[in-house]
């Protein structure tokens, strides 16, 4: 048990300091590609998708519930930034917690039923709420102006214009880098331990104590509060706000990413959100077939590493411990210098590996 705890510390200590780097990385990007503008795009997307990813990873990879209509959070997020910008002018963090809250209580609203469906049930839920959405905007014609859309003024902080590329990526990246280290802190609370014993066994967490239709709707609501957030950054990113920005595919796409990246994995929900941003980008020129190229991604990298693209430092250790471990085997008339310390010890070379392994 000593030796488990040990690597587990090991392995939040080393996703703890990979999230540093990819801050680091983040932070000083536009330094690098500032002058491209496409480029700056791509990664200001990626920044908003990430925390779209990551929320939706509270649900599925901590909280082992399965949705497949985040997209319709990511909606609600965005056309409360778009009618706030437009009829309310509300100081900018107001704004971002409206979106939050508002999508936080349909979050809560979602999330009723999870303490007593499961499975293929609530992804019927979620399926039908990612549906409805769009379908509602384009009804809410007082609200989200329908076909038409809404347009959305450039984002301003006191006298500060994000007017530019670069002005709205560091926005984006310091609204996303804020929620991610709330999200860190639940995690490591109490809360966040009680979401990841429900995961493992409802028996178990029920038997200590936890109240586990209670921690499921307070972990949609959670999740659904920053996909909020997420939206309102997507919905001054983008400009205009129409119903067809939140189909179907955009969920399946945020839940390839949570795959991808890996699941229960902050950092790799990043990484997926990464990859697959990019390798849309990359594909968009060839239309309907870009996202035969996503699904063909995600199967290459799942094949490759099963885990996800957070489980390769665990993979290349794994097979750094196994390639260490390998014994060479004497040519004719060579001697084993370890044979004879295997042979006080008591153990064979077979017995040691399987040491070694454990």
């Amino acid at each position: 048990m000593a030796f488990k705890l040990s690597q587990l510390r090991k392995g939040r200590r080393g996703s703890q300091i990979g999230l540093v780097v990819g801050a680091f990385a983040f932070a000083l990007a536009p330094a690098v590609v500032g002058a491209n503008v496409t480029t700056m795009g791509i990664l200001t997307q990626t920044i908003i998708y990430s925390l779209v990813v990551v929320s939706l990873n509270l649900l599925v990879g901590f909280g082992g519930l399965v949705s497949i209509g985040h997209a319709g959070f990511l909606a609600i997020g965005a056309y409360a930034a778009g009618y706030s910008a437009n009829h309310l002018h509300l100081a900018l963090p107001l704004e971002l917690l409206m979106a939050g809250v508002l999508a936080g209580i349909v979050g809560l609203v979602m999330g009723l039923p999870s303490g007593r469906l499961s499975g293929n049930y609530l992804v019927i839920i979620t399926l039908g709420f990612g549906l409805a959405v769009p379908q509602i905007a384009l009804q809410a014609t007082d609200i989200t102006n329908g076909f038409t859309g809404l347009t959305i003024a450039n984002t301003q902080i006191g006298p500060i214009l994000m007017n530019s590329p670069k002005a709205m990526y560091y926005f984006c990246f310091v609204v996303v880098a804020i929620s991610l280290v709330l999200i860190l802190l639940v995690l490591a609370s109490k809360s966040g331990r009680a979401i990841m014993a429900v995961r493992d066994s409802e028996a178990a967490a029920a038997a200590m104590g936890i109240h586990v239709a209670r921690t499921k709707v307070i972990l949609f609501t959670f999740s659904a509060f920053f996909c909020g957030i997420a939206g309102d950054l997507f919905g001054h990113f983008e400009g205009l706000v129409t119903a067809g920005d939140f189909t179907l595919s955009l969920s399946l796409f945020f839940l390839a990413a949570v795959i991808v990246g890996g699941l229960g994995s902050v950092g790799g929900s990043i990484l997926g959100a990464l990859v697959l941003v990019y390798v849309q980008t990359r594909s968009a020129s060839i239309g309907v077939y870009s996202e035969f190229i996503i699904g063909g991604a995600v199967v290459v990298v799942l094949l490759t590493f099963p885990g996800g693209i957070a489980s390769i430092p665990t993979v290349v250790a794994r097979w750094l411990r196994s390639t260490r471990g390998t014994v060479r085997v004497p040519g004719e008339g060579e001697s084993n210098p370890g044979d004879a310390l295997t042979a006080q010890a008591g153990i064979g070379v077979g017995d040691h590996q399987g040491a070694s392994d454990a």
